[in-house]
C-alpha cells in the first residue's frame, strides 16, 4: 500500500509537472488562404521560429483563410475582442484608426516593400505613430510594394480616369482617386475584388501584383498601369494584455523576432514575391503593361499632388510627420 502511494504520488507530481510546463498556445489570424505568400513564407514561418525560441513556453498556431474572421475589416477586432491573440491587418478598412501611418499610402514616395516598412518601423522608433499604434503589441509595421492600377481598359494619363468606378485600399488612395475625375470606391476587400470587377461594380482598382495574383485578378482586368501610385500600409498586432501575461522568456522571443526584424523580413520576401508574381501573372494572362516610361509621368504627379496637400492639412503634425517619413524613406534605400 505504502509503495503504491508513494507511486501515485509520484505520478501526480509528473502529471502537474507537465501542466505547469504545458506552452501558451497563441491565434495568429490570417485572412488570406494558407498557401497565399504573405501567410505561407512570411507568418507562418515566423509563427515557427517565435515558438522555437521561446523554449516550449509558446505555440503559435495559425488559423488561415478566415477561420476566425474570413472579412480582412474585422481581423483588427478579432484581437481587441480576444478571439485573435495576432493578427494581420490592413488598417485602410478601419478609416479613424492608425491614421498616421497613411502617410504612406501618398503616391509616388514608397519605391519598394523593403525600404517603405524599415522607414514605417523607424516612424515607430522616433515615437511618430503614436495613438491607436500604443494600444497594441507591435510585431511589424510594415507596408506593400508600391500599388499600381489595374484595370478593365486602358490608362495611361489622368484624363483617362474621368468617371470610371475604381476601388483602394485605404483613404488616402480613394482621395486621389477622387483628385483624379474618377468615382472613389471604398468597402470593397481583396477577397471580393475579382467578382466586382466581374459584375461591373468597379473598372479598376489600386493593386500590385502579388494581390492580383492572390486574389485571381488575371481573368477580370486587361490592363496594368505600373507607377508607384502609393502604399498599403499594413499591421502585425497582439493584444496587449495578452502578451502582458506572458512570461519573460515567452516576450523575449517575440521581441527577438519583431520590430525592425519584422519588417525587413517582411519587406524583402514582399517584393520578391511581386516580381515573381509579376512574371507569372503576364504569362499566363492577356494584361498589357504600361510603364514609367509609356506613361505621362508628371501629368500624374500634379494632378495627384492635392492628395498630399489634403493629407498634411487633415492630420495633426501632418506636415512634421511627412517630412520625417521621406527623411525615413531616403535613409531606408
Amino acid at each position: 500500500m505504502t509503495l503504491f502511494k508513494h507511486a501515485f504520488t509520484g505520478l501526480a507530481l509528473l502529471s502537474l509537472s507537465a501542466v505547469s510546463a504545458a506552452s501558451e498556445t497563441l491565434r495568429f489570424s490570417s485572412f488570406e488562404p494558407p498557401v497565399a505568400h504573405v501567410t505561407k513564407n512570411i507568418l507562418t514561418p515566423w509563427a515557427e521560429e517565435v515558438s522555437a525560441a521561446s523554449n516550449g513556453e509558446l505555440d503559435i498556431k495559425m488559423f488561415p483563410g478566415g477561420t476566425l474572421g474570413r472579412n480582412p475589416a474585422q481581423q483588427l477586432k478579432l484581437v481587441e475582442d480576444g478571439v485573435a491573440d495576432i493578427a494581420w491587418v490592413i488598417p485602410g478598412y478601419t478609416p479613424g484608426r492608425f491614421d498616421q501611418g497613411s502617410v504612406s499610402e501618398l503616391p509616388f514616395i514608397i519605391p519598394s516593400a523593403a525600404v517603405g516598412s524599415k522607414a514605417m518601423w523607424k516612424m515607430v522608433e522616433q515615437g511618430l505613430f503614436t495613438g491607436d499604434y500604443e494600444k497594441f503589441k507591435l510585431i511589424g509595421v510594415m507596408v506593400s510594394a508600391p500599388n499600381g492600377l489595374a484595370t478593365t481598359q486602358e490608362v495611361r494619363a489622368p484624363a483617362d480616369m474621368n468617371g470610371l468606378n475604381i476601388r483602394a485600399p485605404g483613404p488616402v488612395m480613394l482621395s486621389g482617386i477622387n483628385a483624379l475625375g474618377a468615382v472613389p470606391v471604398g468597402g470593397i476587400t481583396g477577397p471580393t475584388l475579382a467578382e466586382s470587377i466581374s459584375r461591373g461594380l468597379i473598372s479598376g482598382t489600386f493593386t500590385q501584383f502579388g494581390a492580383m495574383e492572390t486574389f485571381r485578378l488575371g481573368d477580370v482586368v486587361t490592363h496594368y498601369m505600373d507607377l508607384p501610385l502609393g502604399a498599403t500600409p499594413m499591421l502585425i498586432l497582439m493584444n496587449k494584455a495578452k502578451y502582458d501575461g506572458l512570461s519573460d522568456v515567452a516576450k523575449a522571443a517575440i521581441d527577438q523576432h519583431s520590430g525592425a526584424a519584422f519588417s525587413e523580413r517582411f519587406g524583402n520576401s514582399f517584393d520578391a514575391n511581386v516580381a515573381e508574381a509579376g512574371e507569372r501573372m503576364l504569362a499566363e494572362n492577356d494584361i498589357a503593361v504600361v510603364s514609367a516610361a509609356d506613361a505621362p509621368v508628371e501629368d500624374w504627379q500634379n494632378a495627384l499632388a492635392v492628395a498630399t496637400t489634403d493629407w498634411i492639412a487633415a492630420n495633426e503634425n501632418g506636415q512634421a510627420i511627412y517630412d520625417a517619413f521621406l527623411k525615413a524613406i531616403e535613409e531606408a534605400k
